[in-house]
Parts: structure tokens; sequence; C-alpha cells
């Protein structure tokens, strides 16, 4: 199926598209919307409800303990979110919809010369992890995925969540470490004991260095090979990152094939964590071409994915490093990571965390967002048609404007909007 030169794209819902069907119309008119992204808000047959994890009913805790992805320990690695893994019928999927509604949209849409797109989730909430090497909640996505892909006449699968916890959540860099992907480490040709242990190995090594000297070195500068010789870096630790990578690759390629091979003009993508720090959630550009059709670089969230991942760091830093401040533990983060040099703050209290809202007018949210979106580009295959996730509101429209000005000078293929505030007027309460 060929690719269109530019792809005009927005995140809806089913609320919006009914109350307001004239608000679709004049972004298709007036910015060019060519393709809508809707959650699924239909129904799952009972073939396909009989293969949840969940066997049927809303699992206890004890059962989502066994489901989720678990520490070096034994225990799962957050159950704060279990309440919320209770409302689905299955790990990440709700299905008390209404089908005849979806249908409806589906076809709301279509009418009026539209793309439609479904998306749903995968393996994460937030920081909770469905764990991703067992068997059944493979079997439960394929079935899934298989659904939406053959019934309602969709033009892709935008698949989200395809990754492990997001990074600013720490503790989710330390797992799954249970039975399953003890054996799937084995297939794939890694050790987990060893990968486990080198990985404590590394954390001892932290509460090694003196905080400020280490102060000193980030104010320098510092590489790849400092961090490797300043906590004695062994290699199970980049094996813990590629196992990581690895399974979440062979995953999707079974999910797209599997797609492929019953709906043959579907399309099959998923949104790509911010290139910078994406080995972290198990997402390897450079394979995105093994496992999608498109890529969807997530630069949108710049609070929850990448100032959070900051700011949770920095005080991982300073709790683990004697003598660390602050100042330099964020530094040293910036460094790490590849986001030095744009002026970013030099306090957690100047990011104004409370304030999540504004967060775009006190940092310098186009180069953060460029940064990733050059290296996306960089690591994505040459080929593959990426759509950048972009906010349309909450951002100043200067910002906007160079981004997209940006991404087409860059080659991505095309942006999929979160809100349109910025780009075109319309009363929801009218």
């Amino acid at each position: 199926m060929a690719e269109q030169s530019w792809r005009t794209g927005i995140y809806l819902t089913a609320d919006v598209i009914q109350q307001h069907p004239n608000y679709v119309l004049r972004l298709r008119d007036e910015i060019g919307l060519d393709t809508v992204v809707i959650p699924f808000t239909g129904e799952l047959p009972a073939d396909v409800l009989s293969l949840s994890p969940y066997g049927g009913r809303t699992p206890t805790d004890a059962e989502l303990d066994q489901l989720v992805s678990r520490h070096f320990d034994g225990r799962p690695i957050d159950p704060r979110e279990y309440e919320q893994a209770k409302r689905f019928c299955g790990p990440a999927v709700n299905a008390d919809g209404d089908d005849a509604a979806f249908r409806a949209i589906v076809k709301q849409l279509k009418d009026a010369g539209l793309k439609v797109w479904t998306y749903g989730g995968a393996y994460t909430i937030r920081r909770l992890t469905f764990c991703p090497s067992q068997q059944g909640t493979q079997d439960w996505f394929e079935a899934v995925y298989t659904h939406w892909a053959t019934q309602y006449g969709l033009d892709a699968l935008d698949i989200t969540h395809t990754r492990y916890s997001m990074g600013s959540f720490p503790l989710g860099l330390f797992g799954c470490t249970c039975a399953s992907c003890a054996a799937a480490a084995t297939d794939l040709g890694y050790d987990m004991e060893k990968m486990v242990a080198d990985l404590q190995s590394a954390r001892q090594g932290l509460g090694e260095l003196d905080g400020a000297r280490l102060g000193d070195v980030a104010r320098l500068g510092f590489g790849f090979f400092d961090v490797v010789q300043a906590l004695g870096l062994k290699s199970g630790v980049l094996d813990w990152v590629r196992f990581r990578t690895d399974l979440i690759t062979r995953n999707l390629s079974r999910f797209r094939s599997i797609v492929h091979e019953v709906a043959t003009d579907v399309s099959f993508g998923t949104d790509t964590y911010p290139a910078s720090m994406s080995l972290t959630a198990g997402h390897d550009h450079r394979r995105w071409g093994e496992m999608a059709d498109f890529a969807s670089p997530l630069v949108s969230h710049i609070s929850a994915f990448v100032c959070n991942t900051f700011i949770e760091w920095a005080r991982f830093l300073q709790e683990e490093i004697p003598n660390l401040t602050e100042e330099d533990a964020l530094q040293v983060v910036y460094r790490f990571n590849g986001y030095d040099g744009m002026g970013l703050p030099e306090t957690i209290d100047a990011y104004g965390a409370e304030e999540a809202g504004t967060l775009a007018y006190r940092i310098p949210t186009a180069d953060l967002v460029l940064r990733d979106l050059v290296k996306a580009k960089l690591y994505l295959p040459p080929d593959m048609p990426s759509y950048p996730i972009l906010h349309g509101e909450g951002w100043p429209r200067e910002t906007i404007d160079h981004i997209v000005s940006e991404a087409r000078r860059l080659g991505h293929n095309g942006i999929i909007w979160q809100g349109t505030d910025e780009l075109m007027e319309y009363d929801f309460t009218a």
C-alpha cells in the first residue's frame, strides 16, 4: 500500500467524533486532516475473550502478581496500578463498549474521506508492565489484534505501550526477571543470572563513587568509556538492555506477521519511545522494520516521558551516590541521556512539575523535541514511514510551527496531533 507524501492525523475519542462531527470536517478542510486514530470502543467476541489470562473474571491481586513484571527479589515491580488493570477484560484491553457504535464511527469517518486507525494497548499502563515473555499474554494480544484487523474495515492498527515501564520509574529498569523471562533469555542467547549479577554490581559501583568528584567530571564532560570505567560495568549490563529489546522485537514481529496474514491491506505500527532513551524502555529504533510498517515517534509527552525521567533519575542518583548535589545529579542525567547543552533547568523546582500543563513555556521544548526527531531519523530504517506525535495545544504556536517545519526537513512523513487548540479555533461548548 503506497504511502502518501505527508500524513496529517489526530487522536480523537468516540465522544468527540459523535458529538462534534463538524469538528472533524473542519480539521479535514482547514489543516488537511486525512487520518483519524481512535481507541477501540467495541466489543470482543467470546472466542477472543476466552483467551484472556484473566480467565473471564476480575483477577485478584495475587493473580495479577503472576502476570506482571517482577524484580530481582521476586516481588512485582509496582502494584499501585492494579485497580486500573482490574478494569480490563485482559491485559491492557477494554471490551465493555458498543460494537454497533464503534462501527458507526468508523463509517462516519470513512464517509468523510478519512483513513481510520484504531489504537490499543500492550504491555504497560504507566509503571505497571504485563510481563512480555508470558505465552498466555502473547496469545491474548494476537487474538485481539487479529479481531481488530479483520472485523471493522480499519486501515491500520496503531498499537501503543509496546514497551517496558516509562523511564521516569527507575525501578522499571530492573524487570522482568521472572521464570518466563529467564527462559526467554536463554532462548534468545542470554544468561539471566549473569545479567542480574552484573546489574547489581553496577548499582554497587554507584555507591562507591564520590559525588563531588562526579560533579566535577560532569561539568568537564564525560563519555561512554568514562561510565564503563567509573562503574566497572560488565557485559551483562549491555546484555540486559539488548535482551529486553530483543524480546519486544520478537513479540511485535509475531503480531505484525499474524495481522498481515489475516488482513493484507491493514498496516501494523506502533509509537516509539523518545530516541535518546528508547533502549531503557525496550525500543530499538534500528530494528523497527522487523516489527512495524510505520513508526510514530512519541515526542509529545515532554513531562511524563522526558522531564519526569530527569527528575526521578537525579533523585535516584542522589540516593545512591554520596555527596552528589541535585544540580550535579541533573547535569549527569542530561549528559548521560544526550540532552546536555540545551539550557534545561538546573534544579528540580525549576521544572514546576506540579504545573505540567505549562511546562512547554519553561523549557527549550523545540530543542528537546527536535533532538529526538533527529536521532529517530538516524536510527530508524531509511524507508520507514515516520509520523511524529505532537501537541497542538499547550505549546507555543511558534514552537509547534518550528518543530513541524524541521520534521519535514528531516524527512519525517507527517504529524499525528494530540489536540488542536493552537491550530484551529473550535467551540466545543456549542
